[in-house]
């Protein structure tokens, strides 16, 4: 076997082990209390989304 052969063969290794690590992190399932903590904080930086739109239309709205 060849020094590029052995080269390749060990590049293809290593990127097969990047490829299932990203595959598993892809499908993580969540669970309920991250779920619970992604839905509230969704619901945080919604409320405070909409408070700062009503603050640009009354500020802008107003003249």
């Amino acid at each position: 076997m060849g020094q590029n052969e052995i080269k390749t063969q060990v590049e293809m290794h290593e990127l097969d082990e990047r490829m299932r690590k990203a595959h598993k992190d892809a499908y993580r399932v969540r669970s309920k209390n991250e779920a619970a903590q992604m839905r509230s904080l969704t619901a945080a930086l919604a409320s405070i989304l909409i408070v700062l739109l009503a603050a640009l239309w009354f500020l802008f709205g107003a003249f």
